[in-house]
């Protein structure tokens, strides 16, 4: 796989600057274009403000201060191409920011974007969440961890989550590009009386073909402790990109009751890229 276009998603979370200068360090490395998108997302008519007066001059102040926010990201992103030497285009679409990334993704290879900053019951339960997004995208998504600055690096240092299961094997591809130049990379798989060692031993041929140098460690854990384990390995290695597959089989079973993929996306401490 040959990364040609990055998705980045700029949004009012305060971290549009360090998504942004994932990207372009990605883009620099890579060689890719990286497309900036900013959603305005349709204003929500607070209840106390009724009347159509009231209702149109909410809307219109709404929108005027989208408007200036996308021109504040215009700016960033203009002064982030000249200063790096990277293209850069700039998307501004009005819409739910979910259901634009969907769509923007069948025109990218990776999309960068970021971890929510909450995952409280009632945000799980009426809402999408960022680390949603690889369920659903057209390409593989690298979601950045909320209130931690933009890596120095990504992929220099590699864990990859094997799990025996198509999906990982997407994730697994995905990160070909980046892969391929890590200093160090760890294939782990967790599971009982050494189930999952042939399918981690044939991944690790399949990426020493690629060139790619890699370690496979075999751990003894249920599925419902992997989540764990992966950012405990993680961290043991200092790892600064964790590759693993998204698995979703329901929002409510995934995100209430547990799940790896649950786990690292409520406790992510570095970036991560997953596939579905």
């Amino acid at each position: 796989m040959t990364v040609k276009t990055i998705l980045v998603h700029l949004a009012n979370d305060g971290e549009a600057d360090h998504r942004l200068a994932t990207a372009v360090v990605l883009a620099r490395r890579l060689d890719a274009h990286v497309t900036a998108l900013y959603v305005t997302a349709p204003a929500q008519m607070p209840a106390a403000i009724v009347g159509r007066g009231a209702s149109a001059a909410y809307i219109a102040e709404a929108v005027a201060i989208a408007r200036e926010k996308a021109d504040i990201f215009r700016g960033l992103v203009a002064e982030a191409s000249q200063r790096e030497g990277v293209a850069i285009e700039m998307h501004v679409v009005d819409g739910e920011p979910i259901d634009v990334i969907k769509v923007e993704s069948r025109f990218a290879d990776i999309a960068l974007v970021g971890q929510n900053a909450a995952m409280t019951l009632d945000h799980v339960i009426s809402l999408h969440p960022m680390e949603e997004l690889p369920l659903m995208t057209a390409c593989p998504c690298l979601v950045l961890p909320h209130g931690r600055p933009a890596p120095a690096s990504i992929g220099r240092r590699a864990l990859i989550g094997w799990k025996d299961s198509h999906t990982t094997a997407r994730a697994l591809h995905a990160a070909l590009p980046l892969l391929e130049s890590a200093d160090s990379t760890v294939l782990l798989a967790i599971g009982r009386d050494g189930g999952p060692a042939a399918s981690a031993e044939a991944a690790a041929t399949f990426l020493r073909r690629h060139g790619i140098q890699v370690e496979v460690r075999i751990r003894e854990g249920d599925e419902g402790d992997a989540g764990a384990m992966l950012l405990a390995a993680a961290a043991d290695i200092d790892a600064d990109l964790l590759v693993m597959g998204a698995y979703g089989h329901t929002r409510w079973r995934e995100m209430i009751f547990g799940g790896a993929t649950a786990h690292v996306c409520r406790h992510m401490t570095l970036p991560v890229l997953q596939a579905n």
